[in-house]
């Protein structure tokens, strides 16, 4: 965010004083801190009795096309994830719970799970339950937010599927609540169950993707940021033959089968203590200790505030509650609850892990934890600093690394090592201006000169094997990360661990210091750096086949054909048709901060629906939506520029792509000229296959290249379904038309949350 980034890194008080000219003054709310919540108090949730919730089959058959058949319903209910004695009682959360529980136990936060197979379709009623109203305070001023705060439309994440079960923004569906529900105005889905009730809507996933982990969450126009805060997400395994023959080469066996396979869910929240209503008089939410808060006011003190605010606005007020640019919590949860502790057996574990954060960014290390209260000690209490914990040696690389198998696309096509005790570092760079990484003006980041170990952003995914047998029972060993938030250029108010970085400079809009740091005792959150703690016990028979996975194992036989060598820094192929696209910030109409795609139509950015104004040169600029319109069996390369400060992960739906290559571009003539600073930069070692979700750096254009193909509704024989009823024909296996783009409707968007609705999305209609 480039005018962010400005504010930040002002260094002498003529500055500051431009700053209260350049943006209004006024007064705002400081974000609320979560009561203090002890480390390692609670465990390591994952599958059985009692544990998160896995969906088991229906006993019939799916209507229409007769496949494998889950019924899933959505609802409100109270879950104890932090620990009790803290005197925070169980949290309010909206989530998924499947109506055949493969075990016993009542509903938990990431509920849901579902495990399918390579080739063999499912298909899901989902049945809506959720209450009238949201326990979040809802911003209505953004769009699609003014309607019923109870939608829902459900997204398989990185899901090759038919636009009807994609749960675009647009195919939310309403509780039945009265007569009849409501349905968004692309809610085709029952055309696969033309009797359902209402409330319900019907969901058909292929399933014809490699082995992988996915996910689904919620994804209602104007409210995705918030229900999935609120819980609605929970995950989806895909298995295939493939990955089965590796267990005879050393890969744990799967979860589901008592293996050493342990599915890793992060995020951050912040939850309501007792004096919620005092420290936050405008808070609307639930008052409950230990309920969810969430931002929502936006922060414009041009002395206090986190992000400016346009100097002139068209409407005004700024409302309350209003959304935000970037949600950041103060407390960690693993599986659904804060700071667990897992015991691991001195062996081989496979980790499937998966950042479900709104906004924050992850940089994941291993260390053996010191004995002190945090598990970890920093070399420092003013930044930068790193632990001074002996690193953890993995026995499956003899080193301090990881052992990376995949990302979200699957398998890459060689496991590759990634450091697990790399601090986060951004050295200088000879390819930017200033020889500064980030620019402190723009925050352009040479991405090739970035240190790190395992950074994962919003909605990444990463298999990764780590091996605990180097170390004798009773140790313990701690994941840490020190991503900066927002990412790259962070802003310290945001980074919590006790007694680091408290002596606040002001203006504090600089990012300078954490006053919360001060009051946090050790052991105790807030706490972002500390994730959760391993305590290793002896092994158990039946041991592990021996180790024969290697970084020169191959494994694209594991997955499709990639489109360009892998990790080759490849030109873009020729006779491939290349789109122009521009990642952009401005003001809106009350002069918040709002993240637009932008392309060759509209070089400055365009709004996902109808037309936007935002401040831009002139400002007020008037610009009609624009949407990525292809074919189906089109190979594309799209070149992705990106003019704010940010790394955004764009998130790409039907379509899994390949990164081709990075270079930085000149700001200072862009659009109007593209002129090239860098080289073309190699993508990151574990982005050398397919992926769904891609970071994107400041002052950086992203080549990636994808073929989209359409997914194809069969029924459990393998034959195309062909059906005609009241919602419309499904003719040789494909749905019909999104009635509002008369194409098959997808969308690509950045997976922060809040970025993604307002408004950084688009729509993808292909025919």
């Amino acid at each position: 965010m480039k005018i962010r980034r400005s504010i930040r890194y002002y260094p002498i008080a003529g500055a500051t004083i431009a700053l209260l000219l350049v943006f209004n003054v006024g007064s705002a709310q400081a974000f609320y801190q979560s009561p203090p919540v002890p480390l390692f108090e609670t465990t390591l949730r994952g599958i059985g009795t009692n544990e998160i919730p896995v969906a088991a089959p229906d006993a019939t058959p799916a209507p229409v096309t007769g496949v494998t058949h889950y019924t899933i319903k959505m609802e409100q209910f109270t879950d104890q994830i932090v620990p009790a004695s803290t005197g925070l009682l169980p949290t309010t959360l909206w989530g998924y719970y499947p109506a055949n529980p493969l075990f016993s136990g009542s509903a938990k936060h990431l509920g849901g799970i579902i495990v399918g197979q390579k080739g063999v379709p499912i298909q899901i009623t989902f049945t809506n339950m959720l209450p009238l109203t949201s326990f979040i305070p809802i911003d209505t001023t953004i769009p699609g937010a003014n309607q019923a705060q109870n939608r829902a439309a459900i997204h398989l994440h990185g899901g090759h599927v038919p636009w009807i079960s994609d749960g675009g923004p647009f195919d939310w569906f309403t509780p039945n609540e009265g007569a009849s529900s409501e349905h968004g105005t692309s809610f085709l889905n029952n055309v696969l169950n033309p009797t359902a009730p209402n409330g319900q809507a019907e969901y058909y996933y292929p399933l014809d993707q490699s082995a992988r982990l996915m996910w689904y969450h919620d994804h209602a126009w104007g409210i995705t940021r918030i229900n999935a805060y609120a819980g609605l997400a929970s995950a989806m395994i895909i298995r295939d033959s493939f990955e089965k023959g590796l267990i005879s080469e050393g890969l744990p066996n799967y979860i589901e089968d008592g293996g050493y396979e342990l599915p890793l869910i992060f995020q951050d929240k912040i939850f309501v203590g007792s004096n919620i209503l005092s420290a936050d008089p405008t808070w609307e939410g639930l008052t409950t200790p230990g309920s969810l808060w969430y931002g929502h006011t936006y922060e414009y003190d041009p002395i206090t505030g986190r992000w400016p605010l346009a100097t002139v606005p068209l409407m005004s007020p700024v409302p309350q509650p209003s959304a935000i640019p970037e949600y950041f919590g103060d407390t960690m949860l693993v599986n659904g609850t804060a700071y667990p502790q897992a015991t691991v057996q001195a062996r081989r574990y496979r980790l499937r892990l998966l950042n479900a954060c709104n906004a924050r960014f992850l940089n994941l290390q291993l260390y053996i934890a010191d004995g002190s209260a945090n598990g970890i000690t920093l070399n420092s209490t003013v930044p930068p600093a790193s632990p001074k914990n002996k690193p953890f040696i993995n026995a499956a690389t003899g080193d301090a690394s990881f052992l990376v198998l995949g990302t979200e696309g699957g398998f890459l096509p060689s496991p590759v090592k990634l450091p697990s005790n790399q601090p986060m570092t951004f050295l200088p760079s000879k390819n930017i201006p200033s020889g500064l990484n980030p620019d402190p003006t723009t925050g352009q980041t040479d991405p090739s000169r970035v240190l790190s170990s395992l950074v994962m952003a919003p909605a990444e995914r990463e298999d990764v094997i780590v091996d605990f047998s180097n170390y004798k029972p009773g140790t313990q060993v701690i994941l840490y990360n020190d991503a900066p938030a927002p990412f790259p250029s962070g802003d310290d108010r945001n980074d919590y661990f006790p007694g680091y970085n408290t002596v606040v400079t002001y203006p504090p809009s600089l990012g300078l210091g954490n006053p919360v740091n001060a009051t946090t005792m050790p052991g105790y959150g807030p706490n972002t750096r500390v994730l959760m703690v391993f305590n290793v016990v002896a092994e158990t028979k039946p041991f592990d086949n021996a180790l024969k996975i290697s970084t020169r194992t191959n494994l694209t036989a594991g997955n499709d054909r990639l489109l360009v060598p892998p990790g080759s820094c490849a030109d873009v192929p020729s006779k491939v048709f290349e789109r122009f696209l521009t990642l952009n910030e401005y003001s809106d109409e009350y002069g918040r901060l709002i993240q637009i795609i932008g392309d060759s139509k509209a070089p400055y950015g365009s709004p996902y629906v109808v037309t936007s104004s935002f401040s831009v040169n002139p400002p007020g600029l008037n610009v009609g939506a624009t949407e990525q319109i292809t074919s189906n069996g089109n190979e594309e390369v799209w070149e992705i520029y990106n003019t704010t400060g940010d790394v955004h992960p764009m998130h790409f739906h039907l379509v899994n792509v390949q990164v081709i290559n990075r270079q930085l571009f000149n700001e200072s003539v862009f659009p109007g000229a593209i002129t090239f600073t860098s080289p073309v930069m190699a993508p990151y070692a574990n982005e050398q296959g397919w992926k769904e979700t891609v970071r994107m750096f400041p002052g950086t254009v992203t080549r990636v290249i994808m073929k989209f193909n359409l997914a194809t509704i069969t029924d459990a024989e393998g034959k195309p379904v062909n059906v005609k009823n009241a919602y419309g024909s499904i003719k040789n296996g494909q749905p019909p038309v999104s009635p509002r783009t008369g194409g098959n409707e997808y969308v690509w968007h950045c997976h922060i949350l809040e970025h993604e609705e307002h408004d950084m999305m688009h729509a993808v209609v292909v025919y």
